[in-house]
């Protein structure tokens, strides 16, 4: 019996292949299941509304990542007919309405046709003399203008933790160079005149995001590096905490380099003191960054532009587009207040990528020398094609009407008797959570666990979750361009509903 995956025998040699169609009728049929593929994707994004936040997939379908390799394809209409069956309905959810977990945005139709465009030109973003390199440094110089660094240096990476990693390693060059060191040299011991370095530690809040560890350890710096500051009851940075452990630290012997502010807390959506953490930074002679993955778009808004006050101060930012700017994954950027010093820590000379005067290669690998990857797609277009077509003011008119949304969603919580607000709501992220006197902590816990996972697996909508002062918590993270205040409602009205059916049913 032939295995119809066993490798077949080469094919006769009638010349070269490609991937491209090779007749004009192949072509043609391409063109015909290309818009076929637009129209799918268009008709599911026009009709969210009508179709389940999340839905699990059957077994049966499972099965299909199960097989082999395909040694001979099956054809590109057969391979969409899969995505179509085994992929489109099964994704996570975030583009629909009521999608509120964890802080991941929508994508939007016309972000996803530039990923199109893109993808079609295919352009290598080392840097090199061309028109996408171009656009990204445009609209790297548009955010370092919003965020109040103008002429900052920078670049589009994957997500904020590579972002915040890239302004923390720069910080640390930057940090060893003013001992008198090169960390990219000698790394970080001994010093030139053979005296031990001592242990490099920075600080953020205790409420800062896990990519902090994730960069201490990845830096060489390792995990005791990373100095977590204790928060107040807003979840703030405690400012008078911060001092003391910077004069204790150097007391023991360590090397405070940078203080990490946070602009929009993963858990609470809390923004710490940047004004007062950049004074610290001052009188200390620290590197300020600022973790903004999402909050620092709140720079957009004119109304919430105040809750990040301070971050034009910064050393660096980091943000995502891919959060509050609604770009489909992946899109990040890092701004560096002194693009010379962020050039010094990545550039990498090599014949092979030598600056020309003239031709493709003209102002040399341009981004390649300002961070760690030397291969990058265009992540930028997505972004300039949105915001020339729909400008700033909207995407901040949007920002203000998740917030919005938000301190509405967090009154209703707080004036219901079945609910409990966990934490403030200073922005767009609500901690909440369903109670009844008659339940135990433990109780509470297992019923708003399961009360959360029947949300989901309803397809009504998709929070997420969090612990906050070892109680857990339903957690709605807004950051959806495309929620309505009824998506609002019908959420709300869902927690207590399902609440309520849990009450009963834990009671028996």
């Amino acid at each position: 019996m032939t295995n119809s995956r066993h490798v077949p025998a080469p094919a006769p040699n009638s010349g070269t292949e490609s991937f491209d169609p090779a007749t004009p009728e192949a072509w043609a049929a391409l063109r015909e299941l290309g818009h076929r593929m637009l129209d799918d994707m268009l008709d599911v994004q026009s009709s969210l509304t009508h179709r389940p936040a999340w839905q699990e997939m059957p077994e049966a379908e499972r099965r299909l990542f199960d097989q082999s390799a395909p040694i001979a394809g099956i054809g590109a209409d057969a391979a969409y007919a899969y995505f179509r069956t085994h992929i489109l309905p099964y994704g996570i959810g975030n583009w629909h309405p009521r999608f509120f977990g964890w802080v991941q945005g929508q994508g939007t139709p016309l972000a996803m046709l530039s990923e199109m465009l893109a993808a079609g030109m295919n352009p290598h973003l080392a840097g090199f003399n061309q028109a996408p390199a171009m656009v990204e440094r445009q609209v790297i110089d548009w955010f370092a203008a919003l965020m109040g660094i103008p002429g900052a240096g920078g670049l589009l990476v994957t997500g904020g933790s590579a972002a915040n990693t890239h302004a923390l390693g720069v910080a640390r060059f930057a940090a060893v160079r003013a001992r008198g060191g090169n960390v990219r040299e000698d790394g970080l011991q001994p010093w030139p005149d053979g005296t031990p370095a001592k242990p490099l530690v920075f600080y953020g809040s205790a409420e800062t995001h896990g990519w902090a560890r994730k960069a201490a350890e990845w830096l060489g710096l390792g995990h005791r590096a990373f100095r977590r500051v204790p928060v107040d009851a807003a979840f703030q940075m405690d400012l008078v905490a911060l001092r003391h452990m910077i004069e204790l630290d150097r007391e023991n012997g360590l090397d405070p380099f940078c203080v990490m502010g946070t602009a929009g807390t993963v858990n609470t959506g809390a923004t710490d003191d940047l004004h007062g953490i950049a004074q610290v930074c001052r009188e200390e002679s620290l590197w300020f960054h600022v973790d903004g993955a999402f909050g620092a778009l709140a720079a957009l808004a004119p109304a919430l532009r105040d809750q990040v006050a301070g971050m034009e101060e910064a050393d660096s930012i980091a943000f995502d587009l891919h959060k509050w700017g609604a770009m489909p994954f992946e899109c990040a950027c890092v701004l560096v207040r002194d693009a010379a010093i962020n050039h010094e820590t990545f550039r990498a000379p090599a014949a092979y990528f030598a600056a020309t005067n003239r031709g493709v290669n003209a102002g040399g690998a341009f981004f390649a020398d300002r961070g760690l990857d030397l291969t990058r797609g265009f992540k930028a277009l997505k972004v300039w094609m949105q915001l020339q077509a729909d400008g700033i003011a909207k995407l901040g008119r949007i920002i203000e009407q998740n917030v919005r949304q938000a301190r509405h969603f967090a009154d209703a919580v707080a004036a219901h008797a079945s609910l409990e607000l966990l934490a403030p709501a200073p922005l767009n992220i609500v901690c909440f959570r369903y109670r009844t006197e008659a339940f135990s902590e433990a109780a509470l816990d297992a019923l708003n666990e399961e009360l959360l996972l029947r949300l989901q697996e309803r397809g009504i909508a998709l929070p997420s979750s969090t612990r906050l002062d070892g109680r857990f918590a339903l957690r709605l993270a807004h950051v959806n361009h495309r929620a309505t205040d009824e998506d609002m409602e019908m959420v709300l009205s869902a927690v207590v509903s399902i609440g309520d059916e849990l009450r009963v049913e834990m009671a028996r």
